[in-house]
C-alpha cells in the first residue's frame, strides 16, 4: 500500500503543485514555542529536539495502530496519504525553478538574486553578492532542495511509514524554526553544526547516497562514480556538498573540474531538474519491482 501512496503523492504534487491546505505550519509553531518555554528542557537541547520530532511521530503511530486495530484500512490510508503530502517539503518547487530560469533567459540578475534565496541551504535570506556567487549558491542549493523535498520523505515513508516520513519533515523544519540554528558554511553545505542539524544529516546519509547512485545511473556513471566513490564513506561532506559534486559528475563532469565552469543559464538549471526527474522515474521503477517480487 506505501507505493500506492507514493504514487499517489506524486501525482497530486505534481498536478496541484501547491499543497498549502496540506502543508500548515502553524501548529509546528506552536509546539515549537511550547517547548522553548519549558525551562527544564533549555539546557537539554538534544532532547528538546527529540521531543519535538518524537511526541507528533508517536502520537501519528498510535493514530495509525488505532485505525487499524479496527479495521479501517480506508481511514489508514487517507491518514498516511495526508502525512505524505505534509512531509513532501514547501512550496512549489517547479515554479520556483521556473522562475529562476526565467531571470536566467532574461538576463534579470536582480530578479534571479531574488528568486534564488528560495533555495538557499542556511535556512536564511540568500547570501550572494556577486553573479559568481550566486552561481554557486545555486548549484549547491538545488540539488539539496528537490532531494529533501522530494527523494529522502519518500524513501523513509516507504521503508518506514509515514511517522519515520514525519520525523525526517519535522526535522528539517526545525532549522527554520530554532533560533539557535546557525548558517551552514557555504563551501562544506554540512548543516551539521546543531545537533539538529547533525540529526539530519543521519537521516539524509543512506538516501542520498542511493539517490547519488540513481542519477550516475541516468546521467554520466562514470564522472559521478569518480566523485561517489571518494565521498561515500566520508563522515565530514555534508548532503548538500555530495549533491553538488555527484550532480555534476552526472551532468558530464570529471572530478577535476570546478564549479566555476559551470555557466548559469536556463539551459544548465534545466538539466539540473531533468536529471532528478529521470531519477524519480528509476527509484519510482525500483520500488514497483520490490512490491512486485514481495
Amino acid at each position: 500500500m506505501n507505493f500506492l501512496i507514493v504514487l499517489l503523492a506524486i501525482i497530486i504534487v505534481e498536478g496541484y503543485g501547491e499543497l498549502a491546505f496540506i502543508q500548515r505550519d502553524e501548529w509546528v509553531r506552536k509546539w515549537h514555542q511550547g517547548l522553548a518555554k519549558l525551562s527544564f528542557l533549555r539546557p537539554f537541547s538534544k532532547l528538546k529536539i527529540a521531543t519535538f520530532i518524537l511526541v507528533p511521530a508517536a502520537v501519528l503511530h498510535l493514530a495509525l495502530a488505532t485505525l487499524a486495530q479496527n479495521h479501517l484500512s480506508f481511514l489508514v490510508f487517507v491518514l498516511e496519504l495526508g502525512v505524505l503530502l505534509y512531509a513532501l517539503g514547501r512550496g512549489n518547487l517547479d515554479t520556483q525553478i521556473s522562475l529562476l530560469s526565467s531571470d536566467l533567459e532574461r538576463d534579470d540578475l536582480q530578479a534571479a538574486f531574488h528568486d534564488a534565496a528560495v533555495f538557499n541551504t542556511a535556512y536564511r535570506e540568500g547570501n550572494a553578492a556577486s553573479t559568481d556567487d550566486l552561481r554557486n549558491e545555486i548549484f549547491a542549493a538545488l540539488p539539496y532542495r528537490i532531494f529533501e523535498r522530494s527523494f529522502a520523505v519518500v524513501f523513509w515513508f516507504f521503508f518506514l511509514g509515514a511517522p519515520a516520513a514525519l520525523c525526517y519533515r519535522l526535522l528539517a523544519l526545525y532549522g527554520d524554526l530554532d533560533l539557535e540554528n546557525i548558517a551552514v558554511d557555504t563551501e562544506e553545505q554540512s548543516g551539521k553544526q546543531t545537533p539538529a542539524g547533525k540529526w539530519l544529516w543521519l537521516l539524509e546519509w543512506i538516501p542520498v547516497r542511493l539517490l547519488s547512485f540513481t542519477i550516475g545511473l541516468v546521467g554520466s556513471f562514470s564522472h559521478t562514480l569518480a566523485h561517489l566513490r571518494d565521498l561515500i564513506f566520508c563522515s565530514q561532506t555534508g548532503t548538500a556538498e555530495l549533491l553538488r559534486r555527484c550532480v555534476n559528475g552526472a551532468l558530464g563532469e570529471s572530478a577535476n573540474d570546478n564549479i566555476e565552469d559551470v555557466a548559469l543559464t536556463k539551459t544548465s538549471i534545466n538539466a539540473v531538474a531533468s536529471l532528478f526527474r529521470r531519477a524519480m522515474t528509476a527509484w519510482l521503477v525500483g520500488i514497483a519491482i520490490l512490491v512486485i517480487l514481495n
